[in-house]
């Protein structure tokens, strides 16, 4: 880890000491305690009957980028939102594996997405050549198989066997409640599918009777999907439970809707909001085009919001 990314995981701080110092926040722990919520606790959590403030933010697809993550986070902070559920996609595409890695371990919970495991098995043969080389890239980094020279570092074993059992531990869905959080479709979680019709959301509906409202990741793309069509959402306002639906809660670190903030979900207990937050673009494009091993697309993409 070099000064500069030393210096903004300083900058961001570890969850649990961040929250600590605007009061008496703490997050949860990841592991065994994070995976054992049941569907009673969710409930009460989001209905407001927990003794925790019952707003929660759904975060999707960070993709390593620690400029957006930074921002989210501090931005969740102001709002005073103190829980953090992840779907999906810590890594690939960005330049900050190892720092975005060690910071989302303290989240609520986290899912797994197709890009955290090509990390972990290898790129599937639907990769583009510029999500293989990510893939590889970051493998080399916190893989402890593929360590080298960097052997010979105090603590560098140790380091990457906790982020490596931290993402080998991580599934692709989970339920609270009537409510079902995936990286793409709920349908078949952990198939890398779409939903972007309404044969892709009435197969949801179908395989997964019992749940009602659905929070995935996966396209990079706000939305909001019923069995009417699809809306794109105005960030700021406020969409109540209406029936049977479908969020997809867009990106933090590498939007595709041509809006290039950083987007993520607040959820209430009778609703939910998109929210935009700016971010320090050209540092992460900088560290993109630093890297030889990832192309020049990636930070291509991140000004234009594709």
């Amino acid at each position: 880890m070099g000064k500069q990314e030393t210096a903004a995981v300083r900058r961001l701080g570890a969850p649990r000491r961040a929250f600590t110092a605007m009061g008496d926040w703490d997050l949860p722990p990841s592991g065994p305690r994070a995976a054992g919520i049941s569907g009673r606790e969710g409930v009460a959590i989001l209905s407001g009957r927990s003794a925790v403030r019952p707003m929660i933010a759904l975060l999707a697809d960070v993709h390593a980028n620690l400029e957006a993550l930074r921002a989210v986070f501090d931005d969740l902070r102001r709002r005073e939102i103190r829980r953090i559920f992840f779907l999906g996609d810590m890594v690939g595409y960005g330049p900050n594996p190892v720092e975005t890695l060690e910071f989302m371990k303290h989240f609520e919970f986290c899912l797994l997405g197709n890009h955290d495991e090509a990390v972990l098995k290898g790129p599937p043969k639907s990769f583009n050549r510029y999500a293989v080389r990510a893939a590889l890239w970051t493998r080399k980094l916190i893989s402890p198989d593929e360590m080298g020279i960097k052997a010979l570092l105090p603590g560098e074993h140790a380091r990457r066997a906790e982020h490596w059992r931290f993402l080998s531990s991580l599934r692709p869905a989970r339920t609270l409640g009537d409510m079902m959080f995936a990286h793409d479709t709920p349908a078949d979680p952990g198939s890398a599918k779409y939903i972007r019709s309404l044969k892709d959301v009435e197969e949801v509906f179908v395989a997964r009777p019992k749940e009602r409202i659905f929070f995935v990741g996966h396209s990079h793309v706000p939305g909001i999907f019923d069995e009417n069509g699809a809306i794109v959402p105005e960030p700021g306002k406020k969409y109540s439970f209406d029936g049977r639906m479908i969020v997809n809660v867009g990106s933090v670190g590498q939007p595709r809707d041509k809006d290039i903030r950083a987007c993520y979900v607040v959820l209430f207990p009778d609703g939910f909001r998109f929210h935009r937050v700016p971010y320090d673009i050209e540092a992460t494009m900088r560290k993109i085009r630093a890297e030889p091993e990832l192309d020049d697309m990636l930070a291509i993409r991140l000004a234009k919001g594709i």
